[in-house]
């Protein structure tokens, strides 16, 4: 499920360098700090034409720099080239009804994007997120006998560390016009997505997409979202999986715009056409993909124990007193802990094999506030910059916490695990 290893320092190198400093002052060694990132797989589902690569391409536009929050979004060339493209064509209004192109029935598209912040006056990886998007109909469609690709995006919403279930906005606003071919739409969308939903056991975020486009029928937002979490709610089947998880799982509805209010409207023909009133300003697209690491973890901590709850807490005090090595090297004792075992087993057994130690350290490091007092022991180089990096994590992981939890103040029937 999750990637291998944030920060790695070989368990005997870091205790023979502690040791040495709490017995005698003399010059050291240098230490070396072999830096790798963890991964967070994201699946995406949606039926064709929910507004899937509109939303991406949005999501990336809105992370690409660090304006708003400290970390930004990072991607291959060739990837940014073609998000770049999707965004030029939906941007532009030379053409009223030009759209980029859809994901195809049967499509797979991957992306995978570094989380960046700068550490040091450089910018530096602090995780990946491996983002997988699928068109719906491979849910809900016959496949051709030994294709093999509904096997396979079972297997990758099984490992997923978070899924994205794209539900289309137009739809929605036919469906609350009274028009049949919405009713239907949404039946056809929550057949294909719920059934995969229910086995998983990872934070789900229902996005709601085309957001501006039922402003014009309930201007107040929080009305309109209320609107919408009663019509998705008297759906019998997402009802059953709202109560049947809420309790155990972090789940979401999260509506935005790819393109922001009044970019677009709908012809007397019932088609979504730009309307060059306006230039894009996307809304609440950078939620999806920075909710991803603070849900999961959310969603670990909430099966834990008052006892083992507190005995983290104490930890991560401990953790913001001690220097940079002091605090890597006691992760392996703590692992050893009940505390630590527990958390572990509560990420599953995947993670703790691929991550141990780190997977506890990041854990542990988005806990409570930053170190209150400065380091005041001479660091080595390479001291320095681990302690610099675990600030720097910190940094991110509030920010994207920051982000949910303005969206959650603003509507709170964005949170669907207050159903239960």
């Amino acid at each position: 499920m999750l990637g291998i290893a944030f920060v790695v320092v070989v368990g005997a190198i870091v205790f023979a360098v502690v040791a040495r400093r709490m017995s005698e002052k003399r010059t050291r060694a240098p230490i070396t700090v072999e830096e790798k990132v963890p991964e967070f797989q994201v699946v995406a589902l949606g039926l064709q034409g929910s507004g899937k690569t509109l939303l991406l391409a949005s999501m990336y536009h809105c992370l690409r720099v660090p304006a708003g929050q400290s970390y930004f979004l990072h991607a291959p060339h060739r990837d940014v080239l073609q998000l770049n493209q999707w965004y030029a064509e939906m941007a532009d209004t030379g053409t009223a009804d030009l759209w980029p192109r859809g994901t195809a029935k049967g499509e797979t598209r991957h992306f995978l994007f570094t989380v960046k912040t700068t550490v040091g006056g450089t910018p530096r990886p602090m995780f990946h997120l491996k983002y997988l998007e699928y068109a719906g109909e491979l849910l809900s469609d016959p496949q051709t006998e030994g294709s093999g690709k509904q096997d396979e995006l079972f297997a990758h919403i099984r490992a997923a560390d978070a899924l994205l279930g794209v539900i289309d906005g137009y739809r929605l606003r036919q469906h609350l016009d009274g028009h049949p071919a919405g009713a239907a739409h949404l039946e056809r969308t929550l057949n294909a997505l719920l059934p995969a939903m229910i086995e998983a056991s990872c934070p789900i975020s229902f996005v709601i997409t085309k957001w501006d486009l039922l402003a014009d029928r309930y201007p107040d937002e929080t009305r309109r979202l209320s609107v919408v979490h009663d019509l998705l709610m008297s759906n019998a089947h997402f009802r059953t999986l709202i109560h049947l998880h809420s309790a155990t799982r972090i789940m979401r509805l999260v509506p935005v715009s790819a393109v922001g209010h009044g970019f677009a409207t709908i012809d007397h023909d019932g088609d979504i056409v730009k309307t060059a009133a306006t230039a894009v300003h996307p809304t609440n697209v950078d939620v999806p993909l920075s909710a991803v690491v603070p849900d999961l973890f959310d969603q670990v901590e909430a099966r834990l124990t008052r006892e083992n709850l507190a005995a983290l807490d104490a930890e991560a005090r401990r953790r913001r007193q001690q220097g940079p090595l002091e605090a890597l090297a006691s992760l392996t004792a703590f692992g050893g802990q009940i505390a630590g075992r527990a958390l572990l087993a509560a990420f599953g057994p995947t993670a703790a094999v691929a991550l141990g130690d780190t997977l506890l350290g990041l854990f542990l490091d988005s806990r409570g506030p930053d170190r209150q007092d400065p380091i005041t022991q001479e660091l080595t180089a390479a001291e320095r910059h681990l302690d610099e990096l675990t600030t720097a994590r910190r940094r991110v992981l509030h920010d994207m916490r920051r982000k949910v939890h303005i969206l959650e103040g603003r509507l709170p029937h964005t949170h669907l695990s207050q159903e239960h």
